[in-house]
């Protein structure tokens, strides 16, 4: 429809179950003898507020949803007038226009009347011993009623969900309330729409009649739907329930995350002070863990695992609680873990086999976090737990170990009971491994530094490869020529360390002690 320059079109409202509409209106008493005489098809318009008509000017100041009443007595000779009102208060969305017939008007003009039909504006004709002011009193009494009415029920309706929480109720029964209460399908759904908690038969594709967004911090994190459709309460309670379901599912979700927040410190702090001391008190540590259902009297050992980025990867950093999900899913959901900087800490069962519980715990995370490299370093296992913070300290030593041999951007699974020698250095003073190292190999150190030469690396990877020249050259990719000349070097500054075998076994150890002082310093 066309707007006329200066006449607004205001939208007119979808009637709610509670409103007041135009045919229920002519049921009322004050409306006897009143009758539907064109545009039937706005029948159901609600009405917001009835109003008396003297002159046609009043029509600019309507603000939709009136029910106008008049005797037409000011155009009642201009037909063109008459007509030309309907399409004015159809634009300015009123509910109808009822018409006293009488004296002033004794008949509605055709041209009016199809008017009303073509825009489905309904015209009511009023009996001319109507009294206008009675109807506008009941029709304004039972406007009024029935708001009250509906402001009461959803009163009660936010009283009886507030009350839900305030009993203990949780996300999901503030859901099947709602739906109860509504008589409709509710559910909480994700951002992407994924039901969280529903009640009722939610219809897949259709999209929910009413929404209401849950948003914590400024941050969206879900909403509140409802589908409308068979609901007992009016479309306005239903806006008014679910919004207010949306602020106590609010509410919910924050309490939810402090309390979530407060175990994870409780439950880093007590683990932390596991693996960094013996626990001063075993029957309240035993007691504490068995609070947040661990069972500590089961054998464990302490793994620790560190993720970094991959070399010239951009990538956002790794959330504690990925982690988490991944240890859990690899290990089992009652496994104790906690988040440290830059990974996080488990104490695992060994069950057939230590290799093969950290090796499934590497994949779970290398899965979890692509473009990522995943070190493990595992200690030995402890029947007791007040030994879990060796084993803590051991898990410690094969990850710098690991890090050591294979790089800063490796990615392995070391066990500290596999490292072999390393296990008896690692017990010596850093002193001591000094005084190997140097006795052994520092003139190769030296000669390094100076030269910037890596002859302590070639001798490493010759003994390695059994002393197969080949091989050595191999790996370390030079030429023979280039191998043998290193070691001609290497036997000037030492002497010949691998045709004797006890400096041969001083040498290896050495290497490895060069090696653990270097993770060391790491």
């Amino acid at each position: 429809m066309a707007n006329v320059a200066g006449s607004p079109v205001l939208a007119r409202p979808i009637a709610p179950a509670a409103a007041l509409t135009v045919a229920q209106a002519l049921e009322l008493p004050a409306l006897a003898g009143a009758r539907l005489v064109a545009g039937h098809a706005g029948a159901p318009h609600p009405i917001r507020v009835a109003n008396i008509m003297e002159v046609p000017d009043i029509v600019r100041w309507m603000r939709g949803g009136e029910f106008l009443l008049t005797t037409a007595y000011a155009v009642r000779d201009d037909e063109r007038a008459l007509a030309a009102l309907v399409p004015e208060m159809d634009r300015r969305g009123l509910a109808a226009l009822g018409v006293k017939v009488g004296p002033y008007l004794p008949v509605l003009p055709e041209s009016m009347l199809r008017a009303a039909d073509e825009l489905g504006f309904p015209i009511v004709e009023l009996p001319g011993e109507v009294m206008l002011n009675d109807i506008l009193s009941e029709v304004i009494g039972t406007v009024l009623n029935r708001q009250a009415l509906s402001l009461e029920r959803s009163q009660a309706l936010r009283e009886r969900l507030s009350q839900a929480v305030l009993n203990g109720g949780s996300q999901h029964e503030l859901i099947v309330l709602l739906a109860h209460e509504t008589g409709c399908p509710a559910a909480l759904r994700a951002v992407d729409g994924t039901v969280l908690n529903a009640a009722g038969t939610v219809p897949d594709g259709v999209e929910p009649s009413v929404t209401r967004p849950i948003t914590v911090g400024g941050r969206t994190l879900g909403e509140v739907a409802l589908w409308g459709e068979g609901c007992r309460t009016t479309d306005t309670e239903l806006a008014l329930a679910v919004e207010h379901v949306a602020s106590l599912a609010t509410m919910l979700l924050v309490q939810e995350r402090a309390l979530a927040e407060r175990e994870r410190r409780y439950r880093t702090l007590l683990l932390t002070a596991l693996v960094s001391n013996p626990p001063g008190d075993r029957a309240e540590a035993a007691r504490r863990a068995a609070a947040l259902g661990w069972d500590l009297e089961r054998a464990r050992a302490t793994v620790v695992v560190e993720v970094t980025a991959a070399p010239g990867a951009r990538t956002a950093p790794v959330t504690e609680e990925r982690l988490l999900s991944a240890a859990r899913t690899a290990l089992g959901a009652q496994t104790p873990a906690w988040g440290t900087p830059g990974g996080m800490t488990v104490l695992a069962e060994p069950g057939p086999s230590l290799r093969r519980t950290c090796a499934a715990l590497h994949r779970a995370v290398t899965a979890a976090c692509p473009a990522h490299t995943v070190a493990v370093g595992a200690g030995t296992v402890r029947a007791d737990f007040v030994e879990l913070h060796l084993s803590h300290g051991e898990a410690l030593s094969a990850l710098a170990l690991g890090r050591e041999l294979e790089g800063p951007a490796g990615s392995f699974t070391r066990l500290y009971e596999e490292c072999g020698v390393y296990r008896l250095l690692n017990q010596l003073p850093d002193a001591e491994l000094r005084s190997l190292v140097a006795e052994a190999l520092g003139p190769l150190i030296e000669h390094d530094a100076r030269h910037d030469s890596s002859l302590v690396h070639s001798l490493s990877v010759y003994l390695q490869r059994d002393r197969n020249g080949v091989d050595a050259a191999e790996e370390l990719h030079v030429h023979y020529n280039t191998l043998r000349y290193r070691l001609k070097q290497i036997e000037r500054l030492t002497g010949a360390p691998d045709k004797d075998p006890m400096r041969r076994l001083q040498t290896e150890l050495a290497l490895h002690a060069h090696r653990l002082l270097s993770a060391r310093l790491h």
